[in-house]
């Protein structure tokens, strides 16, 4: 995990807002989130692990995906994920569970971000301060 300084962190915005300027930039919802907090995700390349640049934050007021909900930006970071391309030679399943469990593990959940990746990062943060200082908090 590489953390980021940025002009968003503490800052808060209309969740539903954030959501459509960011989606429209190819930023996705993290799968993580919860009624009170998540992660806004923008892949930046799958090579050699899956690199993100993503974004926290936190409900100040109101439940995530509810209209009126308010959110504050936390501090974002690059993490890349390593994951095995063989098969998974310690799978023990049914064909039932594996419907379900269909992900390997990570062989590096916190992998090594190459510098290309960490600039890569910061240029698209930096377009993400821009898009985000025309909305009012």
């Amino acid at each position: 995990m590489y953390e980021l300084d940025s002009k968003i962190e503490n800052h808060v915005y209309s969740y539903q807002q954030v959501k459509a300027i960011l989606e429209k930039e190819g930023y996705a919802l993290g799968g993580a989130w919860d009624y009170d907090h998540g992660y806004f995700d923008y892949k930046l390349a799958n090579d050699g692990g899956y690199h993100f640049l993503r974004i926290p934050f936190q409900s100040e007021r109101g439940e995530i995906e509810h209209d009126a909900a308010v959110i504050r930006m936390g501090k974002p970071y690059i993490l890349t994920h390593r994951y095995q391309d063989d098969v998974d030679a310690y799978a023990e399943s049914s064909v039932i569970q594996a419907a379900f469990n269909q992900f390997q593990a990570p062989t590096e959940k916190d992998g090594d971000i190459p510098s290309n990746y960490i600039e890569k990062g910061k240029v698209v943060l930096q377009n993400l301060e821009v898009l985000l200082a025309q909305i009012s908090d």
